[in-house]
């Protein structure tokens, strides 16, 4: 059975109009014209906050799947307790890292939206779903 996916690229697309007046391909196009194939993901999180005005969240919202969309395949920085919490979870660290790097980055994001004893619950809920798929 395939797990619901997390983070800004299980969003619907009208969650992102409703919230952010446009939809993904809108915002894509803009920020193809802004050039933000050539920037790395905190400058697109940047151009979309300043020059959009969008909050922190959305901007990186859509900057996960602008990056996503466009293939866009960069290094994405593991959050120091993940990479703790995958130390000993050799599967779950294997198919982390088999991930796409979009995949990545919107899962540490979907971390990212919670702290303390959430974002630990989060972390082995999300461990023991790469742990089930490594396996498979």
């Amino acid at each position: 059975m395939q797990e619901q996916a997390r983070g800004p690229l299980a969003l619907a697309d009208d969650v992102i109009r409703a919230e952010t007046g446009r939809d993904s391909a809108s915002w894509y196009i803009m920020l193809d014209a802004g050039g933000a194939r050539q920037l790395n993901h905190g400058q697109i999180v940047d151009l979309l906050a300043r020059v959009y005005n969008l909050d922190d969240r959305w901007a990186g919202i859509i900057a996960v799947r602008y990056e996503a969309a466009r293939a866009i395949d960069r290094e994405v920085a593991v959050p120091a307790d993940l990479v703790a919490a995958m130390l000993f979870k050799s599967a779950a660290r294997i198919r982390f890292e088999q991930l796409p790097r979009h995949e990545q980055r919107s899962l540490i994001f979907w971390l990212d939206e919670t702290s303390g004893s959430e974002r630990r619950a989060r972390i082995s809920e999300l461990l023991a779903r790469l742990q089930r798929e490594g396996s498979g």
